[in-house]
């Protein structure tokens, strides 16, 4: 519920971090609908996901891969490189203002606002990893 709430504060810019997103509802026909909205509503609107681990999305998560497929130039995975791997906070930053946190990716429990401070902190995580991160093999297209 928090996760889907979210998301739909988000006007402009969404960061999402995770572990892989089996715990949250990323697949649901809720969340696909607010991130259409996302999309449509602001053309310039960009989704960032940063993860360990692109297996679930791959085979769980059809309605975001088709999200990918329409909105590609505004959707960007990437995979959290393997020097990095010992960071295990899962996060959603929406527009540089809200947030939903885990502490740690085996707990549920987390923290939701729009405290200035947090918000800064972990798009400072976030950047930190997005930087050396790269685009997972399994979620690459091959156009023939």
């Amino acid at each position: 519920m928090a996760f889907q709430a979210t998301l739909e504060l988000a006007q402009r810019e969404l960061l999402l971090c995770e572990n892989n997103f089996a715990e949250s509802a990323l697949n649901s026909k809720a969340c696909h609908d607010a991130l259409w909205s996302f999309f449509t509503q602001a053309p310039s609107s960009q989704l960032k996901i940063l993860l360990h681990s692109a297996d679930f999305l791959a085979a769980h998560c059809p309605r975001l891969l088709q999200l990918r497929d329409q909105f590609g130039h505004r959707i960007e995975i990437r995979q959290i490189s393997e020097s990095e791997r010992s960071f295990d906070k899962g996060f959603i930053i929406a527009d540089q203002q809200y947030f939903l946190q885990r502490h740690h990716h085996s707990s549920y429990r987390g923290e939701y606002g729009a405290e200035s401070r947090t918000v800064a902190l972990l798009q400072h995580d976030f950047d930190l990893l997005w930087e050396q991160a790269s685009p997972p093999d399994g979620l690459q297209r091959l156009y023939l």
